[in-house]
């Protein structure tokens, strides 16, 4: 029972919008710096490919699956949001980490593609990512009233994501497995990444409008990697956002939406071979309070 309480809990109150920022809209000129802070599910879906140790594979995994194999020996996940505001310019922060064990989907074995070593059957991949972004905004553009229905607000972001990524597959010992590159264990044959990091550079926008007090629609997109870190890197996101209540004088908030976040890295090659090529998507939902 308590596994189905931390998956409800995973699916519906900690994870998602990562940088969609659930807000109602605020004046256009602020006194001091305000501060907000979110928690967010993300309940999402992971397809493409990975490569490790030379061996490519593909990715396939559901909210089900991720849920199944977090890692609950130690924390499995952390999603939250934070955001500074004075005026028109604000600094905001996103951190998305997730720690799975044992997991059969995340590398599924693949012989289709350009050509690579075999992994061979009955894969499993301890995978463990975070990614920190940091960034600035600053409101170009608004219409209509501030507070008011029917006010509209667009500001242009601009930061860094950065990627720390480990992932160790797992694959039976047969006659046809080729051990190149690969560390054997028992009846177990293991690749690993080790430590992998990048940092992506990003630039885009995010609209605002407001429907009426306290129900808010947010639309963001950004670009980024460009060879710097990744070859390139997108993510877009659709939000609704509302006033739930007050506790102890402080507004919480809530939002609802849709997210999806895609990278395109890789480094070395042949047995120094990393590859990460997949795209996250999903429902999102969370809460956020203002200080």
């Amino acid at each position: 029972m308590t596994i189905w309480f931390r998956a409800v809990a995973i699916i519906l109150g900690v994870g998602a919008v990562a940088q969609t920022t659930p807000s109602t809209a605020e004046p256009a000129s602020l006194p001091g710096w305000s501060i907000q802070f979110t928690s967010y599910s993300w309940a999402s879906w992971l397809t493409g490919e990975g490569g490790v140790a030379g061996r490519t594979f593909d990715v396939a995994m559901d909210p089900i699956d991720v849920v199944e194999r977090l890692d609950w020996d130690q924390i499995p996940v952390w999603m939250s949001y934070a955001e500074a505001r004075n005026g028109r310019l604000f600094l905001f922060n996103d951190i998305v980490y997730a720690k799975l064990a044992d997991s059969g989907n995340f590398a599924v074995s693949r012989n289709r593609g350009r050509a690579s070593l075999s992994l061979g059957a009955d894969i499993e991949a301890d995978v463990e990512q975070l990614t920190i972004e940091l960034g600035a905004g600053y409101g170009v553009a608004q219409w209509g009233t501030s507070g008011a229905a029917g006010f509209t607000a667009l500001d242009l972001l601009a930061g860094a994501r950065y990627w720390r990524q480990e992932v160790d597959l797992s694959v039976d010992v047969t006659a046809s497995l080729n051990i190149l590159g690969l560390t054997v264990s028992g009846s177990r044959a293991i690749a690993r990444s080790g430590e992998v990091e990048w940092v992506d550079p990003f630039i885009g926008a995010r609209l605002r409008h407001q429907l009426a007090d306290g129900a808010e629609i947010d639309l963001r997109g950004d670009i980024g990697g460009f060879g710097a870190g990744s070859d390139f890197t997108w993510q877009a996101s659709a939000t609704y956002n509302w006033h739930l209540c007050d506790f102890a004088g402080m507004p919480i908030e809530g939002y609802a939406g849709y997210r999806g976040l895609s990278v395109d890295y890789q480094q070395g090659a042949g047995l120094r071979q990393y590859e990460y090529n997949v795209i996250q998507h999903g429902p999102v939902v969370g809460m956020t309070s203002r200080f």
